[in-house]
């Protein structure tokens, strides 16, 4: 029993002792004060297919900066590799180098249209550093500082990192121009990639040296950034030795990389792969020395289904997975959806179209909002359609209320060349005299584009508490937008009390949304009635023809601009009745504006009528 006892007791005691014991490096590691000038090593990379192989290096200094813990040590390449493939290229980034056979650090640095053998290696001891950020809070990953310190060693060429290209496949025209402008913000290069390669058939762990790709996109289109993998311990691992985004907390798909080749260029050689589909795991630190992240554990992802018909028959569908990532999600998204219609269509010019969009995710109204619409362009009606796309993203990664955790979004366009679009071109009343709680018959008549007219018989009612006397009937088209209303002439004016102040607008996320939501579809005829209480403000109906006014959606106003827009008009409306509005759906994008006055009669004026008439049939009897 007491053997027993004794047994356990030892047990616990190991455990204890192993839990509380740093983890020792999962590799021999070479400080970086012993590493001096002169001396030689290895590194350890793929430059083609999935093997690993290694190159000499020489010592030619350590570049010191301690005070900002930015040390960096100076190499170059020698052997026969450096003759083969020009030196350095992006995408050795994360290249694991060795003295002795010892790790100092990764390649994380070069210099544009230099000697391609001279780089700058990150320590490792920087490195480790970013595996201690899963536990602590986020620190500055920034690299001004030590960019400016570099810059001052040779003010005659300027230091770059040894480039992580960022790969990219099924993507091309101006939806890639477009993402190139955007990743440009982050300094990320863009170059056209091989696509996803399908069969990772390598049980093994990961090790150093191995090609690696940090994905944005996977799927039918592929967004990827390739480097090397540097050190790997106990289901954790570095790479790049530089920052991707420099965004710090991240989380980003991790897997193999295939390479096709290193590519010469006087600039810096590249290396052209292409990613995995089988992943590896996720990226959560990215920082000043590198990527950091886990194997075998993968970060949120959102899908995004693209279905591109054109009158009605499917011309092509997109599958895609999406980083889940505020900053990137919508440009990535937006570039996507671009190439789909793009590819699908096959021409950019006129047309109509109509869209619909679902998109679920945590903090949405029942889990999930859907919007449709109907668009014309007489010059580019595939990137038209993706107004409502745009905006609707835009809204919600950007609205300052509430993280929205994206699940799934679904986008079908059916295109079409004909014309639909029409101008408002008339509008009366039919009624002979109107009075409280009546229906007011409104003709209305569209002039179609070079289809000749049409007209539409609609209603609006009349509340029965309304006032007697003039009224104004605004009739407007979904696209040109409800006209200038008696309200919008009313200074914005605090709705607290006195000693107190409250903002205007839009005070939570649901009613940002709903007021996208609820807005006209570009196809609705929107009839509007302002009784006499409101002094009527007169706009003009549109002079131009059909087909001939500038493209549907506010250039520049994003969603979040238009919901506050539609919240201030809201607003303005607290002292006034509940509006007097009905919607009606049509075939065409409708353009115009017109307004008329009509007088509301007074209902007793309706019951001495009728009272007088009978009283003549009576007689008549």
């Amino acid at each position: 029993m007491k053997s027993k006892t004794a047994k356990i007791l030892l047990s616990i005691l190991i455990f204890l002792i192993l839990i509380n014991t740093p983890v020792l490096a999962a590799e021999n590691i070479m400080p970086l004060d012993e590493v001096e000038a002169g001396m030689t090593g290895y590194g350890k990379t793929v430059f083609s297919g999935n093997k690993i192989e290694k190159f000499d290096i020489e010592i030619v200094d350590v570049l010191d900066n301690r005070s900002l813990d930015e040390d960096l040590i100076l190499i170059k390449l020698t052997g026969d590799k450096v003759d083969e493939y020009g030196g350095i290229a992006a995408g050795m980034s994360g290249s694991p180098i060795y003295l002795e056979g010892r790790l100092i650090g990764a390649i994380g640095y070069g210099w544009n249209n230099s000697d391609h053998r001279y780089g700058l290696v990150t320590p490792i001891e920087r490195m480790l550093k970013l595996l201690e950020n899963d536990k602590v809070e986020k620190t500055d990953g920034d690299m001004s500082d030590l960019e400016f310190d570099l810059e001052e060693l040779d003010p005659d060429e300027n230091i770059i990192r040894s480039e992580t290209p960022v790969m990219v496949s099924g993507i091309r025209g101006r939806a890639l121009k477009r993402l190139e402008n955007n990743l440009a913000e982050l300094d990320l290069d863009v170059i056209p990639g091989s696509g996803i390669e399908e069969t990772d058939k390598s049980n093994k762990r990961p090790e150093p040296g191995e090609a690696v790709a940090v994905q944005l996109v996977r799927g039918d289109i592929s967004v990827a950034s390739i480097g090397t993998l540097t050190y790997v311990d106990q289901g954790r691992f570095l790479a790049f030795g530089h920052p991707f985004t420099n965004k710090g907390d991240v989380n980003y798909l991790l897997s193999r990389a295939h390479i096709n080749a290193v590519i010469p260029s006087t600039e810096q050689p590249f290396k052209l792969g292409s990613p995995y589909k089988r992943l590896l795991g996720s990226v959560t630190q990215d920082r000043g020395a590198g990527i950091a992240g886990r194997i075998d554990t993968y970060p949120k992802i959102t899908p995004l289904y693209i279905s591109i018909s054109e009158n009605g028959k499917l011309q092509k569908e997109v599958s895609l997975q999406i980083i889940n990532d505020e900053y990137f999600f919508s440009s990535l998204a937006n570039s996507a959806a671009l190439q789909a219609v793009d590819s699908a269509l096959d021409r950019i010019g006129p047309g109509s179209a109509e869209s619909r969009v679902k998109i679920m995710g945590r903090g949405l109204p029942q889990l999930q909002i859907e919007s449709s619409n109907m668009y014309y362009s007489q010059n580019d009606i595939g990137s038209m359609a993706l107004y409502d796309f745009s905006q609707l993203l835009d809204l919600i990664l950007t609205n300052p209320f509430e993280e929205i955790n994206l699940i799934d979004i679904r986008l079908e366009l059916n295109f079409n060349q004909s014309d639909s679009v029409a101008l408002i071109q008339e509008a009366k009343v039919l009624n002979d005299k109107i009075y409280p709680g009546d229906e007011i018959e409104v003709e209305v008549t569209l002039h179609r584009y070079r289809n000749g007219t049409e007209k539409k018989n609609l209603t609006i009612k009349v509340p029965e508490d309304v006032e007697p006397g003039i009224a104004t009937l605004f009739i407007d088209g979904g696209y040109t937008g409800e006209a200038m209303r008696p309200e919008d002439t009313t200074q914005m004016q605090s709705s607290g009390g006195l000693n107190e102040a409250e903002v205007s607008g839009h005070k939570s996320f649901e009613s940002m949304l709903n007021s996208y939501l609820d807005s006209p579809d570009n196809n609705d005829v929107i009839l509007q009635l302002y009784p006499s209480y409101a002094a009527p403000v007169y706009q003009e109906s549109s002079e131009v023809a059909p087909g001939q006014k500038k493209d549907s959606g506010a250039e520049g106003e994003t969603a979040v601009q238009a919901a506050e827009k539609n919240a201030g008009e809201v607003d303005q409306l607290d002292n006034i009745d509940e509006e007097i509005k009905e919607r009606y759906s049509t075939d065409y994008v409708l353009e115009g504006s017109l307004n008329l006055d009509l007088e509301i009669l007074d209902p007793s004026s309706r019951e001495e009528a009728q009272a007088a008439g009978n009283n003549r049939e009576e007689k008549q009897y």
